[in-house]
């Protein structure tokens, strides 16, 4: 099992990276998120969480920033009729607190957004990850842990920029950065999208 790459990035596709680690290429799948964050840093050195999946005639290695997102992938594998390109198209478009934020308050409306997920894989990744996700504690491996509130914010802004038409992964990078800045966890939901907005236009 290849649970960790360290190495050069060569590449950055839509979904995908690949790693040069001392002179082999290796492809991993990524979030949306993770691809648009790393799309500024080829040729530097990168680490990754990564998970392989084997198949008769075939080898993916999808890879995460953080032990978050690789754990509640690993847990949504488990979901009957959840597979790792579903999985991680729900990570494309939630954050690991976000997913289990919906998971918990049984918001069906959140997880049908995400494209590939209809109301009844909604409802089976309600079913079965519920009482998991409440023992599971969700901790980033790069920063504090963020409080509830703090998340809440964090998505409403994220669903917001969604829908003003940007993309997953640039939406996710620029909340993400603009909680990182000076703004602080104690920013609204209004003042993360406009300093998140700034963002995406300087990076046009």
């Amino acid at each position: 099992m290849i649970a960790f790459l360290r190495g050069a990035l060569a590449s950055v596709e839509a979904e995908a990276v690949v790693l040069d680690v001392h002179g082999v290429g290796y492809r991993v799948n990524v979030t949306a998120a993770c691809a648009a964050k790393l799309s500024g840093q080829v040729n530097q050195e990168v680490a990754l969480h990564t998970h392989l999946i084997v198949r008769e005639d075939d080898l993916q290695l999808y890879g995460f920033f953080s032990t978050d997102e690789i754990n509640v992938f690993l847990l949504l594998l488990g979901v009957n009729g959840v597979g790792p390109r579903a999985a991680l198209a729900v990570l494309s478009h939630l954050t690991p607190h976000g997913l289990v934020r919906a998971v918990t308050l049984e918001d069906l409306s959140v997880l049908t957004k995400v494209p590939g997920v209809g109301k009844k894989i909604a409802q089976r990744i309600v079913l079965e990850l519920k009482d998991k996700f409440e023992k599971l504690t969700i901790q980033s491996a790069e920063m504090p842990a963020i409080p509830v509130k703090a998340a809440d914010v964090i998505d409403d802004a994220l669903a917001g920029l969604l829908a003003l038409g940007y993309g997953a992964g640039e939406a996710r990078d620029a909340v993400q950065r603009a909680m990182e800045s000076t703004l602080g966890q104690q920013a609204g939901v209004a003042q993360l999208i406009k300093h998140a907005l700034r963002l995406l236009d300087k990076a046009k």
